[in-house]
């Protein structure tokens, strides 16, 4: 006999629910209306002994089929509020089309004009969404299509999230691999020079070993001639005199021995710069981590807009802030040019939260990890700043001007405000310079700010006489965007999301532009010689720094 409930038409025998949990089969008695589930006697007797329970309305198994059960049914709900778990959701407000319990009903609704009791009301009500039901049938099935697809979406999306963290685990291990290999070569070097050390010692000291070795035998032999010229006083005479200028050469010799003893030694003294260097590094490199979803093709909303004050109390000379970064947290760190400040702003309440006094001028910062940020100073140096409890700081000379400033894979691009653009690793040492295309053309002619692209892959340069510069990863010329709006550009970043922004010196617009199309997608607004931008991805905001100036422009965007 088969299993049934409600959507049986004929007189079936259907199965108490708990035993069934309990894998016992046996056939229900009663059904309960508010649980809507099928209970044996027994059960229903268990059932009943709960307080909460004791007014639930039961009706009995000659009644479980399903025409008579449908009518028998009592028209009341049964879905409990998730506000207040005892309530139950009996009450309709017409005004917010919205159903709730009592209690809801006198808390958020009191004010409401069109309160209806929903099984007092039930028919009345039941009109209203009798036409709908086709409506809401059809929806039904396109959001649950819908939902599947992008759930699927998600499924495969997670399928390539593990690819893409066993490759980056493999290139975690290869790197320590390349690691292991440097370091094996300095072992090796160290030992070798070990070696030569040890054997040129160990040759002076068997030298001295050997000339020791003739003075005493230089000695015995002089003793036994003074031996045997006993009776020959003239040989004697000799035998004595000879013998005692053995004894004072050989008192020199070993004087001279303990002298020069403590030379030869041979040690290791470590190199502690080199472990004190890696002790700086939380990680091998920065993992970084693309949302594919959350690219946007279209143009930004300018929501609100605020000018926020950057000056510091101890500032002697008007701010002119050259670059901006955004943190992790939100916050924005400014390199202030005419202060020679790296200045650490706090943009919810308008205040200065650190500051650093730096040796030089600063132009433009980047983000190398979480805490850690790379700032270019006039004075050819790169300072490396770490975001603690204080700022704090270490620095790379370099041997060019150093303004523009993006950072890529443990990789530094670097302008020189000129007609280069050099790429540096770690250390310092310069991987490539770039001036010319293949064809010989020179590419820049005033280089400026420099942004990495949504994806990693390709490098922008803000030039202020030939547009925005186009190159890929590896430094190959691609393109230059150009457009009316682009007045002396400087500053010069991207949204995570596909789209670049670009301001300039002068009377500058801020233009958006999309990544790959490398189309205008129009212009948010206008400011008055900016000289860097910065974007946070997670509030949408945009930070444009002014030339001369002690305010920045702060864009809240939809």
């Amino acid at each position: 006999m088969a299993d049934g409930g409600i959507g049986s038409d004929e007189f079936v025998n259907f199965k108490c629910c708990l035993c069934e949990k309990k894998h016992i089969t046996k056939e229900a008695d009663i059904y309960c209306v508010e649980c809507q589930e099928y209970y044996c006697t027994p059960c229903t007797d268990l059932h009943k002994l709960f307080s909460s329970m004791s007014t639930h309305q039961f009706i009995d198994k000659s009644s479980f089929n399903t025409v008579s059960l449908q009518k028998s049914l009592p028209s009341f709900p049964v879905e409990k509020c998730e506000a207040h778990k005892t309530k139950l959701l009996d009450m309709y407000c017409a005004d917010h089309d919205d159903v709730a319990c009592a209690t809801c009903i006198a808390i958020k609704h009191r004010t409401c004009q069109h309160i209806h009791s929903i099984p007092d009301e039930v028919d009345d009500l039941c009109k209203e969404i009798d036409a709908d039901k086709i409506l809401v049938s059809i929806e039904l099935i396109c959001i649950k299509t819908k939902i599947e697809e992008a759930e699927r979406a998600k499924k495969f999306l997670i399928k390539e999230l593990n690819v893409q963290k066993e490759k980056a685990t493999e290139s975690i291990r290869q790197f320590r691999k390349e690691m292991e290999v440097i370091l094996d070569t300095l072992e090796k070097n160290t030992l070798k020079i070990l070696e030569e050390k040890y054997k040129t010692g160990k040759e002076k000291l068997e030298n001295e070993i050997k000339n020791l070795h003739r003075h005493i035998n230089e000695l015995k032999l002089s003793s036994q001639k003074v031996i045997k010229s006993v009776g020959n006083k003239a040989q004697e005479f000799v035998a004595v005199k000879t013998y005692q200028k053995q004894i004072i050469e050989a008192y020199e010799a070993e004087a001279e021995s303990m002298t020069n003893s403590s030379a030869v030694k041979v040690e290791f003294i470590a190199d502690w710069s080199i472990k004190d260097a890696l002790k700086d590094y939380k990680t091998f490199g920065l993992i970084s981590v693309s949302d594919t979803e959350s690219m946007r093709d279209n143009m930004y909303v300018v929501k609100s807009k605020k000018q926020v004050n950057i000056k510091h109390e101890n500032d002697k000379r008007t701010c002119n802030v050259n670059g901006s970064c955004f943190t992790d947290d939100g916050l924005l760190f400014l390199a202030d040019y005419y202060n020679k400040t790296l200045k650490l702003i706090d943009l919810s309440s308008e205040s200065i939260k650190d500051k650093l006094n730096l040796e030089a001028s600063p132009y433009k910062i980047c983000q190398i990890s979480k805490n850690d940020f790379a700032v270019s100073l006039n004075n050819k140096t790169i300072q490396f700043v770490t975001m603690g409890s204080k700022l704090t700081n270490k620095q790379l000379k370099l041997d060019h001007d150093c303004y523009g400033l993006a950072y890529k894979d443990n990789k530094l691009f670097i302008s020189d405000s000129r007609t280069a653009l050099y790429i540096h690793d770690m250390n310092g040492i310069l991987l490539q310079k770039i001036t010319s295309d293949k064809q010989g053309n020179a590419i820049f002619k005033s280089t400026r700010g420099i942004s990495v692209s949504s994806d990693g892959k390709m490098i922008y340069v803000a030039d202020g006489n030939k547009g925005l510069i186009v190159l890929d990863i590896e430094g190959n010329y691609k393109t230059t965007i150009t457009d009316p709006d682009f007045i002396n550009l400087y500053g010069v970043c991207t949204d995570k999301r596909g789209n670049i922004f670009v301001c300039g010196w002068g009377q500058s617009k801020i233009v958006q532009i999309n990544e790959k199309s490398a189309v205008k997608l129009g212009v948010l607004g206008n400011v008055n010689c900016g000289l860097s931008c910065s974007f946070l991805l997670k509030h949408n905001r945009l930070a444009v720094t002014i030339g001369n100036s002690d305010t920045i422009e702060v864009f809240d965007l939809l």
